[in-house]
């Protein structure tokens, strides 16, 4: 029995291509100790059994709506998704991942507890089937609007990921996924706990990230380097126009993504004009802010070790 008198949660799936993991993601989340959600499965083209997959489910499960669409991509199936949600909280999961099988009814309680916009919560990553927690830290911790976005920028404890975390489906009036893009959520989830007024954050690890040698994130080309520039270039402008006080985090952050996007440009056999073009746009907007690194006036105190030594070996390299 679903209990009816709990508020309704949407849980948005985009598939595709992952027949082999598809049917334990859905049942953990069929399986939730929290039962009223309405799950919207998206079967976004995909070629293989998956969207037979979903219908199997649905016949078993009248919480379950399955929604067949042409291959649009993982932003476009989200919006999708948000679209036809009635719940008013929403929740994502990627589906070659599972849950834990309290996850919803955790973050619920813990967004309702402490009056919160949105609640995340802490997740472990499966490598060969074997749990490795993110971060060791079992506490909860209350953040205003500035100091989340801080975090986000850290990027260590709490990450730009869509799928960790239940939302009020207010915050996506006015936002939507880039279609069409990789690493649709550094698009996505900083303008949306923007609109916050507090976040409540647990480190217990409740959900499951299947890292998969053959994912999108994991293949590396030309365009993902080229949507992961853009999209970090449009945040960093804004957030300067925007956040004075988030300076420091903001810069840390872009000098990280140089170097990330150093690294993975020379991975590549060769470079497209377009790909050199966005990459000359970011070197501009870091010469700034290594002139003040190199004066040792820019805030170390925000890089741990390691970055400090990757910066200063990037910066001698580029001389």
């Amino acid at each position: 029995m679903h209990n009816l008198n709990e508020p309704l949660i949407s849980v948005i799936v985009p598939i595709f291509k992952v027949e082999r993991y598809l049917k334990k993601c859905i049942e953990s989340i069929i399986n939730q100790t929290y039962s009223n959600l309405q799950i919207i499965l998206i079967d976004d083209g995909s070629p293989d059994k998956c969207g037979k997959i979903c219908e199997k489910y649905a016949a078993k499960d009248n919480r379950i709506q399955v929604v067949h669409k042409e291959n649009g991509g993982l932003s476009d199936a989200r919006n999708v998704g948000i679209s036809i949600a009635k719940g008013e909280y929403i929740g994502f999961v990627d589906s070659d991942d599972y849950l834990e099988n309290n996850m919803y009814e955790y973050l619920f309680n813990l967004l309702n507890l402490h009056n919160a916009d949105v609640s995340i919560c802490n997740f472990y990553n499966v490598i060969e089937g074997k749990q490795k927690i993110n971060n060791i830290d079992d506490g909860i911790k209350i953040y205003n609007k500035v100091d989340i976005l801080k975090e986000i920028l850290l990027d260590e404890t709490i990450q730009s990921y869509a799928w960790n975390k239940l939302y009020k489906k207010s915050l996506f009036n006015n936002i939507k996924y880039p279609v069409g893009k990789t690493y649709e959520d550094i698009g996505t989830t900083f303008y949306i706990l923007e609109n916050c007024n507090k976040v409540a954050v647990t480190g217990k690890p409740l959900y499951n990230y299947v890292k998969r040698k053959n994912s999108i994130v994991n293949v590396i080309s030309e365009k993902t380097i080229i949507d992961y520039i853009e999209l970090v270039i449009k945040r960093y402008k804004y957030i300067n126009e925007n956040y004075s006080e988030l300076e420091n985090y903001n810069n840390k952050y872009l000098l990280k993504i140089l170097k990330t996007a150093y690294m993975d440009i020379s991975k590549l056999v060769t470079i497209s004009l377009d790909l050199q073009e966005k990459y000359n746009e970011l070197r501009e907007l870091t010469k700034t802010i290594e002139e003040e690194y190199k004066k040792n006036n820019f805030d170390k105190e925000l890089l741990d070790e390691e970055q400090s030594v990757g910066i200063d070996m990037y910066l001698y390299n580029q001389a």
